[in-house]
């Protein structure tokens, strides 16, 4: 493992850390012909020794579907306007020809400070900025420049694209700071849009400036890769109006008081978006999340039994969304259940066996705990009762967990 410096062909200095040599090719003589490098780190713009050269300022990342959580219009909606040269609007003629002439007030440019908020570690600010016409003085004396400049004609015919976008500014207390203290600085944004969305956001792009002004672009590895074409997340949870960034970053901080809480905070967040390849492995990890973030997240106390814990997590949880969920008259089934599964996949079988009839059952009692500790998560980081509810309600995968609390009343009594 070591550091590689290289150049792209356009002249960019390159830089990979931690490389790996997979794979090489070579001639008869022995002389290397060819070579393959794994690399989780990428850093174009610079040659830097490592991932920890603590020379990094002015951070700045995207994130998918940041956007929807800043609540700022940029797009207001199309108004009909008199246009020259367009006769009867709004008629049809003979020939069929109808016209319907119309304007999209967008406000363009940059908006900084949409949201703040701030950790001991560093200040968060979130940017938006949206298409606007290119300014000059040849566009200003010449406005059908502007036009140009933003017309994309193909073959087709020309096209128009307004887009608006979102991103974080990362201003550490003690900078300089290196790549691998960037990746943690971002923690806490990649958990915000998985809380708010119930889904595992990527990392669209990663930029900073080093101690001597280079420009610098980040590419390494995530568990979820960014991918900002696809189709949006719109079914937010919450967004900067119900939780403002700085009470977020507040309760993020205080969900993290000490190792055990920030690695029992960080399973919470890391179960948001996953896939569990067996029943069983869903089990372990969310009865591990339920316990742990009660036991060191939320200060549930040391000599408390799993299944208190899990009542306790119920028990939180606002009257309005308790209904939702209908655990109410099945709770200690609910958690007679769900402590058998856990020592059943955690101890290889449980002491007092139980016949399940499917396997589903158990996914049942998995899905059940998991939707009461992401609420509870939701309870004590201030989402309102209000959005929850309407989540419950309306988002695709909140409701079926919801629903399938009902399933409950299926198991036998233990």
């Amino acid at each position: 493992m070591g550091t590689i410096y290289g150049e792209t062909d356009a002249g960019k200095r390159v830089t990979l850390w931690d490389a790996e040599r997979r794979n090489y090719k070579s001639d008869l003589g022995g002389a290397t012909q060819e070579e393959f490098w794994h690399s989780p780190w990428l850093c174009i713009g610079s040659h830097m020794l490592s991932a920890d050269d603590r020379s990094l300022q002015n951070l700045q990342v995207a994130v998918d579907n940041l956007y929807y959580l800043t609540g700022d219009g940029r797009f207001s909606a199309p108004v009909w306007v008199q246009m020259e040269g367009v006769d009867h609007p709004v008629e049809e003629q003979s020939n069929g020809t109808f016209l319907t002439p119309y304007a999209i007030p967008v406000v363009g440019g940059l908006k900084a400070d949409v949201a703040t908020g701030s950790t001991p570690r560093a200040n968060y600010s979130i940017c938006t900025d949206a298409s606007r016409p290119w300014i000059s003085p040849a566009t200003e004396a010449m406005p059908e420049l502007k036009l140009q400049f933003m017309t994309k004609r193909t073959r087709s015919g020309p096209s128009i694209t307004l887009r608006v976008n979102a991103w974080a500014r990362i201003s550490p207390v003690a900078s300089p700071i290196s790549a691998r203290d960037f990746l943690y600085d971002m923690h806490p944004l990649l958990a915000l849009l998985s809380l708010a969305t119930f889904a595992r956001s990527g990392v669209e792009w990663m930029t900073a400036v080093n101690v001597d002004g280079e420009e610098v672009s980040l590419l390494c590895h995530f568990a979820h890769p960014g991918s900002p074409g696809s189709p949006a997340e719109t079914n937010i949870i919450f967004d900067f109006s119900d939780v403002s960034l700085d009470s977020f970053l507040q309760a993020w901080e205080r969900l993290g008081d000490g190792p055990q809480a920030r690695y029992a905070r960080n399973m919470a967040v890391g179960q948001v978006g996953h896939t569990p390849v067996t029943v069983e492995e869903h089990v372990g990890q969310v009865l591990a999340v339920a316990e742990g973030f009660h036991r060191w997240c939320l200060k549930g106390g040391k000599s408390v039994t799993l299944k208190d814990r899990l009542l306790n997590l119920h028990d939180r949880l606002p009257d309005g969304i308790r209904r939702q969920l209908n655990l109410e008259k099945e709770k200690q089934k609910w958690v007679d259940w769900a402590v058998w599964a856990r020592n059943n996949v955690d101890h290889g079988g449980a002491e007092k066996h139980r016949e399940v009839a499917d396997f589903y059952h158990l996914k049942v009692i998995a899905d059940s705990v998991w939707i009461v500790t992401y609420l509870a998560a939701l309870q004590d980081i201030g989402v309102p009762t209000s959005s929850v509810e309407e989540a419950l309600r309306n988002h695709p995968r909140l409701r079926v967990l919801a629903e399938r609390c009902a399933d409950l009343a299926k198991l036998p009594e233990s």
